[in-house]
């Protein structure tokens, strides 16, 4: 009878931990997104918001005193935001937009310190989210941090080794933060391609391997057994 209690409790506390999991999983997405989707809310919209404030003063209206009044002004900097980024594009594709912007990047790429922070940027700006030569290639499997374990990698580029060898630039992010990370070069043939996305690699990356794609286990399990034979 005892053993019998014990069971049911033992099974009871299971369940119920299962439950809990469960619902944490569940509600933990949403949780994270609710603040990542608030946190843009109020960076965006509160950009313009100040102006809005002053321009309502101006107006000699009264400034606000509630919390809903925030949120109006600040919902209201959002829309502004979005017109005044839209008028920008349009102003950046036509001959006096271009020349303005020739004009001041020249003005910043010539200002000590400011020149690196501005070239660095745009350049990470440009290679993470412009299709083509800059972007990220392709994703590979790399040994790192030492021979018989493996990274994943995005291939950026190519260099010449004193105009000779041909060398890949790899660039190994960390996780669940892949915004930092290591640069190598290594030759084609150290490097193991797969099939995965550049999409499929980030998920990995930033769920620390918990939302792995089976592809890339089939990918290792191959070349596992390649070497043994």
């Amino acid at each position: 009878m005892e053993e019998k209690k014990h069971g049911v409790f033992s099974q009871l506390k299971k369940d119920v931990r299962k439950r809990l999991i469960t619902g944490l999983l569940l509600i933990l997405p949403v949780y994270v997104t609710f603040f990542v989707v608030k946190f843009l809310f109020g960076f965006v919209g509160g950009t313009l918001a100040p102006v809005i404030k002053k321009l309502l003063q101006f107006l000699g209206v009264a400034l606000p005193k509630t919390t809903l009044d925030e949120f109006i002004i600040t919902f209201f900097g959002l829309i502004l935001t979005f017109i005044a980024l839209y008028f920008i594009g349009i102003f950046a594709a036509n001959v006096v937009g271009k020349f303005f912007i020739h004009y001041f990047e020249n003005l910043l790429t010539k200002t000590p310190i400011v020149k690196s922070i501005y070239s660095s940027v745009k350049q990470i700006i440009h290679a993470v989210s412009l299709p083509g030569k800059q972007s990220f290639k392709r994703v590979v499997l790399v040994d790192f941090p030492r021979e018989g374990t493996k990274s994943i990698g995005f291939v950026t580029g190519d260099i010449s080794y004193n105009n000779k060898e041909k060398l890949i630039c790899v660039f190994i992010p960390t996780t669940p933060n892949p915004t930092t990370g290591f640069l190598i070069y290594l030759p084609e043939t150290a490097v193991t391609d797969t099939n995965l996305t550049i999409e499929d690699a980030f998920k990995t990356l930033f769920s620390a391997g918990l939302l792995t794609p089976k592809d890339l286990f089939a990918s290792l399990k191959t070349e596992q057994t390649q070497a043994s034979n």
